[in-house]
């Protein structure tokens, strides 16, 4: 059987999503029965029915607005035992029955072999190549997304390599990506013939239920169909708008010290790497 740990990464500004996730975890994956760690920054929190360790990372208010996301994220990991986790974010909302099975099978390969992440959604990476894992492709190493915040298995030790304290989740996945592309670790992920979005879900989630801080609109049937009550109006809903010219450039310019950090960061990941 394979062995892993449930990670929820979320901050507590976000805890209006905690108890809509848990019950609807707990409605659609109830042959989960291991432990669920919170990634909570100074917050308690418990769901009837399931073990959930508030992690409580920043231990007091004024120290979250202090922790970047990545910082949070590795102060998490830090404190799980499991050498394997399954990554998950607050807003995504289990909208179907999980397949435990193929979980916790492909959780088994990770423990079994040399792999150190596996993908568990066709919406953020595609498999370059046929692996030696049933429904299991390699990832190329040039993929935008190999790194991605999505669901997945991961060795432990092996996030942890990618994570930079400055960086912010968008970064993250970015940069991380970069990153990915020179250290040399083995990436799977689910083949898009076999797991579609809507057709065959292993996790069947919604993608993502809350954007820049607002409501995804899908997220509303779901919660009625659950007798979820929300103040959607605290939040607002997502809307696509364009942003103004002035407020791009103005990103773009304090972007330049990240800019600088990660090209050192990566020639420095080439040269260690040769």
């Amino acid at each position: 059987m394979g062995q892993y740990s449930i990670l929820v990464n979320t901050c507590d500004k976000f805890e209006d999503c905690w108890d809509p996730f848990f019950k609807l975890f707990k409605f659609y994956w109830p042959d989960y029965s291991g432990t669920i760690y919170l990634n909570t920054e100074y917050k308690d929190y418990s769901f009837e029915g399931l073990n959930i360790v508030a992690l409580k990372v920043c231990r007091e208010k004024r120290d979250a607005h202090l922790v970047t996301w990545s910082e949070c994220l590795n102060r998490a990991l830090v404190s799980i035992d499991s050498d394997n986790i399954l990554y998950l974010q607050e807003d995504y909302f289990l909208k179907d029955y999980v397949k435990n099975d193929i979980v916790t099978e492909f959780a088994s390969l990770m423990s079994q072999n040399d792999i150190d992440c596996i993908h568990l959604t066709d919406q953020a990476v595609r498999g370059f190549k046929t692996s030696n894992f049933n429904n299991l492709l390699v990832m190329s190493k040039k993929d935008n997304y190999r790194i991605c915040c999505q669901a997945a298995l991961w060795k432990k030790s092996v996030l942890l390599q990618y994570l930079r304290c400055y960086e912010s989740a968008w970064d993250f996945e970015r940069f991380g990506s970069k990153r990915a592309a020179i250290l040399k670790h083995t990436f799977l992920v689910v083949d898009n013939n076999w797991v579609k979005l809507n057709e065959f879900e292993i996790i069947p989630y919604v993608f993502t239920g809350v954007i820049r801080g607002k409501w995804y609109s899908e997220v509303i049937p779901l919660f009625d169909k659950h007798n979820i009550i929300i103040n959607y109006g605290q939040r607002g809903f997502h809307e696509v708008k364009k942003e103004a010219l002035k407020i791009r450039i103005l990103r773009k310019i304090t972007r330049i010290p990240l800019l600088i950090r990660t090209r050192i960061d990566l020639f420095n990941l080439i040269i260690s790497s040769k």
